[in-house]
Formats: C-alpha cells, structure tokens, sequence
C-alpha cells in the first residue's frame, strides 16, 4: 500500500509543463517530495487528536478517527530494546532500507564512502565491517561521507620480518620465516597457490602451508586475532573488504512499553521523574518486576526495578522512508531520464493522501520555479481539502 512515486512526478511535470511554466528536475522532486511526505505524515496526529474530540458516525468507511488510523498503522511497528549501562536503548530502524558502500582496503587510513550521502550517514545507525566482522566504534570516525580509520588500528596491512609491507590485495609474502602479524586485519582472507592455513595451535599462530591437509583452504577466513603469526612457505596474498552499512534511524514516537518474563506479558507504567520519587518511598507502590515502570528521557528509557535487564519490546511509529524517483541515462537513450522503478522509493503514504501529495508537491514547486500562479491554486486547493477533512 503506497503512492506510486512515478504517478506523482508525470502529474506534477504534466501540470507544470501544460502552459511551459517550468520543469521540476528529479533531484528537486525528491527533496520536495521528501519535505511533503513528511508534513502529511506528522499532520494524522493532530488530526487524529482533533478527530477524537468529535462525535463519529458509525457508517461503514466514514468514521474518520478509524480511517485517521488505517493511515497510521502502515507505520506502527514493534522492536527490542537493548541494554548498555543502566539504560535500555530505542529500536531505530525497524524497516528502514539499509544503504551499502563497499571497498577492497588498501591500506590506506581514509576512504571516501562515495554511495551514501553525508545527510545519510548523520541521520542512520551505521555500522563499519571488515570481511563481515564488525569493528567496534573505537576504531574509526566518519566525518562528512568519508570513513577514517584511526592510526593503531588494523585496516589492512602488516609490516613483516622480513621488511615487506603487505597492502591488499597486490602484494604477497613470500618468506618462509614466522611473520609476526600485529596490524592484520581481522577477519582477513588468505589466497595463493595450494594454499592452505591451519589453526588452534597451542602457539596460537596460524601456520601456513603449502598443499597442507586439515587447513581452512583457499580464500577462506582464517585471521582471528590480531596477535597471531604465520609462517609462509609459499606466496600468499591478504584481502580485506570494507563495509559501511547505513540503516535510517526511523524512530518517531513511542508506543506501549512491553516486559515479557517467561510466559508472562505486562505493559509497563510510564512515569516521570516525580511521580516515580513518589512511588518509590513506600513499599506498596515502589516499583516491581510485577508492577515494573519506566522514564522516558533523551531517547532512552530507564526501567525500573533495575534488576530488569532484558525482555523490553516497544510498539512505536516509525517515519517514512524518503520517496526517490531514480532514472537511468546514458547514450542509448540520448542521456534522458529514464525512470527505473528498481531503484526508485515510492511514498509511503495510504493512498488515499495521492490528491494531497500532489498539490502540496506542485505549492512548493511553483516556489523552485517561481511561478506565483502555481502557488496560489495549489494553496487554495490544499486550503480545500484541509477544510473538508475537518469539518
């Protein structure tokens, strides 16, 4: 259930362009598109707090508190809360979409992370990986969209015994003597010629050899610590692949708080800072893992009794994910926009908001192209439908 993002951009492009007026770009639609989602988006819930406090009809399809929260529920989701330090932390990305950059290392310390954008990156959870082992925050920063590993950390090369420096994925060892490996990346893997690699040596090294039996084999993972060493007799080469993943953080207001301990489920109270002072002086209301409560401050919640660790689901609404009308353009089709549905987002609104994206999209359309006549009609007519809603 979506409004299809091709649909709105041919109607907006149609209207526009019927007198020449102007040409709205895709990258213009797409922030736009972005900015209209989202105001439609955040308005159910002033709506639906005005529609509560009017009598209702009981007609099947006419009851617009009911309808107000079919538009909703497309959004309500529910995840697990973890736990670090006394807090238990929000889910953040229930559904989101998650963005991919990818790179073979090369030793370097920075790298441009060229597919998610800067806005992206500060808006998500990200998470840096090397050969699919995730790398603890300490280890890195991101600033803007470029990705900097910090100097002590293993990000791909290694200085051996024998004064070679191995860089991904190009050089290789090719000495027999026990190379120490203090800056190997974990998770690396290992290539060559019959090559094998074996492990678990009370040494703990890992040994290389050539057409060795009971190894982990060619282009496996074998590098487990960083403290461990090798010993090469044949040419082997290291290759590191690292992964930015960037997932929305998509959460937008908090729902019911769950605590589920073995077969029981119980909604938590939540409380603020004084009523929770109050409670906890006498032993009849201070909070229990029968009768557990919560603050919710700065994103977080903080559960109470304390010994609750574990077991916190939270029902919340998500935002929407950002429409995108993508294109493809190149020579065979003499470099225009092409609509690629693959890679396009639709918006996420019930369709039955199509009319209301759509004018909203051309108000502030006709502000890029400075066109006075678009923003006027397009504001009576959002006037209109507002005042039809509400009455």
């Amino acid at each position: 259930m979506a409004i299809n993002v091709n649909t709105v951009y041919q109607t907006v492009l149609l209207i526009l362009n019927k007198e020449q007026r102007g040409y709205l770009t895709p990258v213009e639609f797409n922030k736009i598109g972005a900015q209209v989602q989202l105001e439609i988006f955040e308005a159910y819930f002033d709506s639906l707090n005005q529609q509560i406090r009017v009598p209702q009809t009981n007609t099947d399809y006419a009851n617009r508190v009911a309808n107000l929260d079919e538009k909703i529920q497309i959004f309500k989701t529910t995840g697990a809360a973890t736990y670090a330090n006394g807090i238990f932390n929000l889910p953040t990305n229930q559904g989101a979409v998650a963005s991919l950059w990818s790179i073979t290392s090369t030793g370097a310390q920075n790298y441009p992370i060229t597919t998610i954008t800067a806005s992206n990156l500060e808006n998500a959870v990200v998470t840096v990986s090397v050969n699919g082992i995730v790398r603890p925050q300490t280890d890195y920063s991101i600033t803007s969209n470029s990705l900097i590993w910090n100097a002590n950390t293993p990000r791909g090369t290694v200085a051996n015994t024998v004064g070679t420096t191995v860089a991904p994925p190009v050089q290789t060892i090719t000495t027999t003597t026990a190379v120490a490996q203090p800056n190997i990346t974990v998770g690396s893997y290992i290539t060559g010629n019959t090559i094998t690699a074996s492990t678990g040596n009370p040494a703990n090294t890992v040994t290389i050899t050539s057409n060795g039996v009971g190894g982990v084999g060619i282009n496996q993972q074998f590098i487990t610590d960083t403290a461990q060493t090798l010993t090469a007799t044949d040419a082997i080469t290291f290759f590191s692949t690292i992964t930015v993943t960037a997932i929305p953080n998509n959460f937008y207001r908090l729902g019911t708080v769950l605590y589920t301990s073995g077969s029981r489920l119980q909604e938590l109270e939540r409380v603020d800072r004084s009523s929770f002072y109050t409670m906890n002086l006498s032993p009849l209301t201070k909070p229990s893992e029968s009768f557990p409560v919560y603050l919710y401050e700065n994103n977080q919640l903080t559960v109470y009794p304390t010994s609750i660790q574990n077991g916190i689901t939270i029902d919340y609404i998500r935002k929407p994910a950002d429409p995108s009308w993508n294109f493809d353009s190149n020579a065979a089709n003499n470099y225009s926009y092409i609509y690629n549905a693959n890679t396009s987002t639709n918006f996420e609104l019930h369709p039955a908001d199509q009319t209301e994206v759509i004018l909203k999209t051309l108000l502030y359309a006709g502000v890029v192209i400075e066109d006075p006549t678009i923003i006027q009609v397009a504001a009576q007519q959002v006037e209109k439908e507002n005042i039809n809603q509400q009455r």
